[in-house]
């Protein structure tokens, strides 16, 4: 399974030129070859590390570093495990997604829906109009050089963790939306939005990379996971309601913008293949959340306001938003505010 491209030495060999950098602390590194770089540390495991050049992070190999090198990063080791490390904060343009929620495939099928979707997409149970999601199961699921947009409060610490929204682009470039920076600051938030995710992409593919941006944060800065909800925009609406429903262990809610999921009822799965309507109100979604965002100059408003009945007929926890003179966009800063505080953020 493909997710990411792995660390190579033609990689480090074309990346072990002069570099620039643009946040943190800097130094000179060193390769078993001597070629030199200045390149900002951001993380390390047992056998590789993380650093930041041109705004741009790339992971190499311990044993190809200098013995002065692999000293430097087992002192930042120690440094982050007591808390003596400043996590990365701001607005970041660019961070690779390198940890999966999941080592493997079956990890990502352990609740009964996510393994009920996962067989729906493999068996072709899913509307025929849905051209992205044809192929082997693999293609579909897997990706590759996954990255995401994140911003982290100026005030954060690990001492009063900060949630996450979780925010799912029809776009591959995800959804850059600044005016969003006061919301997350008020409501202590991490933004998140995954590249890559499409609606010319299989929706399988845009599930997983959510969550595994989502694990990504997770091991980068701490969180509360408590407060964690997902959204999206139109077709990103609807993975964002597809990906709650698949994890709601990870999720307090989930906010769609401008998009109307159908539930699934008699011969339709509406936007949850593989689901039944019962799926989305069981024991596991106690005290879960689902809010529509929309207004009456968006092309969807009416069918929107029609599957809100159904919802509203559900045994979920459904809000709709209605917004005067709202388009088919990303909802207003005091709308998407509103609904994380309905949710509980």
């Amino acid at each position: 399974m493909k997710i990411l491209n792995p660390v190579c030495g033609r990689s480090l060999v074309l990346l072990w030129v002069s570099g620039s950098f643009l946040h943190g602390e800097v130094r000179e590194w060193t390769n078993s070859e001597g070629r030199v770089i200045e390149a900002e540390y951001v993380r390390s495991d047992d056998t590789h590390v993380t650093l930041r050049m041109n705004d741009r992070e790339f992971t190499f190999a311990l044993d190809k570093l200098s013995e002065e090198d692999r000293e430097f990063v087992a002192s930042r080791k120690e440094e982050s495990a007591s808390g003596g490390v400043d996590a990365k904060t701001g607005w970041l343009d660019h961070v690779e997604i390198n940890h999966p929620a999941f080592p493997d495939v079956k990890g990502y099928l352990e609740s009964a829906n996510a393994k009920a979707v996962y067989k729906a997409f493999e068996s072709g149970n899913f509307p025929q109009t849905w051209k992205a999601n044809r192929g082997t199961i693999e293609e579909m699921f897997s990706y590759e050089d996954g990255a995401m947009i994140v911003y982290v409060p100026e005030d954060y610490g690990p001492a009063k963790p900060p949630g996450v929204y979780l925010h799912i682009s029809p776009g591959d470039g995800g959804e850059g939306i600044r005016d969003y920076i006061p919301v997350m600051d008020g409501l202590s938030l991490i933004y998140v939005s995954p590249k890559g995710t499409s609606n010319n992409q299989p929706m399988l593919r845009r599930v997983k990379l959510a969550v595994d941006a989502l694990a990504t944060v997770k091991e980068q800065w701490q969180i509360d996971e408590q407060r964690v909800v997902v959204g999206g925009l139109s077709g990103g609406g609807h993975i964002a309601m597809l990906t709650h429903a698949m994890f709601p262990e990870w999720f307090r809610g989930s906010v769609s913008h401008a998009a109307q999921s159908y539930l699934p009822s008699g011969q339709s799965v509406g936007h949850f293949p593989g689901l039944t309507e019962r799926d989305l109100t069981g024991r596991e979604f106690k005290d879960h959340k689902w809010v529509v965002v929309s207004g009456n100059k968006d092309f969807n408003y009416q069918e929107i306001l029609k599957s809100g009945e159904v919802w509203k007929d559900s045994r979920a926890e459904y809000r709709f938003i209605d917004v005067p003179d709202m388009g088919h966009t990303n909802a207003p800063p005091q709308a998407l505010e509103e609904a994380l505080k309905w949710i509980g953020l």
